[in-house]
């Protein structure tokens, strides 16, 4: 069996220290319970530590602590020393002090943190400093466009924990929070409380990124029926990608009518682009957007949902269901009626997107095709392109222009 000694380990200095500046004028005898626990990597000796505070939730500090020889003895292993910082609230019963009047100006507290202080922290791949910028820099992107067009409030900070492999993320959720999963929730992204979880295949994906927060901010989570949290988060999501208020007519939405039963927006097993259209439906038939955030607000509290609805737009639930089925239907069959057989035959009668949007046409629209990345759209060797003036010089056989 190994044995370890952790050396220099005793996160009460860290205490001592925060009360340096008090015991200058008072002695106070006094004493803190911290947990710790320490993590072995199974591929070297490295060692890592996780702290919690008395009632407090689990941290784990990114220092790496080495085994070494170097005084040990001939029954054990001494690390290096680690220094700790520990957040500690010592309360201290004061006599009351009468201050003279005095005639300056009371000095402002201190604002809450804002802007990049208050936004997230990275974790993991430190060896890629430009990813985690990256990430950081989309993440802020979202959380100023969300609270200028939507008034979404950010509520941090918040940790994105990012790994180069998925078993890296399993290592990412233990240290977090002190204990294992058995698979991961998403292996492209989940979170918990204040942490996201980015996988390798998302982790740069802008609008992985911006769903995380939206849904955080939303609180979709928690919210029921579930239907009306994925359908908020997907307005808020395709609003700001597209930077404009989705349509029904978004290809988003299309497709989800073309390849999708809208019954399962009934039975709540429909897609987030379903929901998303049902959402839509709504708010164009019987009310605005801020009818449907009235119904999002009072589910969100609680409410049961057909009588959050009505409340809401002034009709049944029930007929939400029953006229967005019908509806569906109708352009369900309109979309198939148009569709096309292949790419040559839609590259003859509708435009593609433009080199820069990827090409090709919406699945939807020619869904013979295979769509081999299955980002939704086919035949992306054809592109539009816009047109450029060429300017012509002709030359003369005498040299003249």
């Amino acid at each position: 069996m190994k044995f370890v000694i952790i050396a220099g380990l005793i996160p009460l200095l860290a205490i001592g220290s925060a009360l340096s500046a008090y015991a200058a004028s008072r002695t106070i005898e006094t004493e803190a319970t911290i947990d710790v626990r320490v993590w072995q990597s199974r591929s070297s000796d490295s060692l890592y530590l996780s702290t919690r505070p008395e009632g407090g939730e689990w941290t784990t500090h990114p220092e790496r602590l080495l085994l070494t020889d170097e005084g040990g003895s001939d029954h054990f292993r001494l690390s290096t020393p680690a220094t700790l910082s520990l957040p500690v609230v010592v309360e201290v019963e004061q006599p009351e002090v009468v201050l003279p009047a005095s005639t300056a100006e009371p000095l402002q507290s201190e604002p809450p943190p804002s802007g990049r202080a208050s936004c997230c922290t990275v974790r993991g791949m430190t060896d890629q400093p430009a990813a985690r910028r990256d990430i950081l820099t989309k993440m802020r992107g979202v959380i100023a466009f969300a609270g200028e067009e939507f008034g979404l409030t950010h509520r941090g900070p918040i940790t994105l924990h990012i790994s180069h492999t998925l078993s890296g993320l399993f290592v990412r959720y233990e240290q977090a929070f002190g204990e294992e999963l058995d698979e991961l929730p998403s292996t492209c992204s989940f979170q918990r409380g204040a942490h996201i979880f980015l996988g390798p295949d998302c982790r740069a994906d802008e609008r992985v990124i911006a769903r995380e927060w939206i849904a955080r901010a939303t609180d979709a989570l928690h919210v029921r029926p579930q239907w009306a949290a994925t359908a908020t988060v997907e307005y808020y999501l395709e609003y700001y990608l597209a930077g404009a208020s989705p349509t029904l007519r978004d290809d988003p939405f299309r497709r989800a009518i073309f390849f999708e039963d809208a019954r399962d927006f009934r039975l709540g097993r429909a897609s987030d682009e379903m929901s998303g259209a049902a959402m839509l439906y709504a708010i164009r038939s019987y009310g605005s957007l801020e009818d449907w955030l009235a119904f999002y607000d009072h589910v969100r509290d609680g409410r049961e949902e057909h009588a959050a609805f009505e409340a809401a737009f002034g009709v049944p639930l029930a007929r939400l269901y029953a006229d967005f089925e019908e509806w569906a239907a109708q352009q369900k069959t309109i979309l198939t009626t148009t569709a096309y057989g292949s790419c040559l035959e839609a590259a003859s009668h509708i435009r593609p997107r433009t080199s820069s949007e990827g090409g090709g046409f919406p699945d939807f629209r020619v869904p013979l095709e295979w769509d081999e990345d299955a980002d939704g759209y086919v035949c992306e060797g054809y592109a539009a392109f816009q047109a450029e003036t060429l300017a012509c010089v002709v030359i003369g056989e005498d040299g003249s222009e």
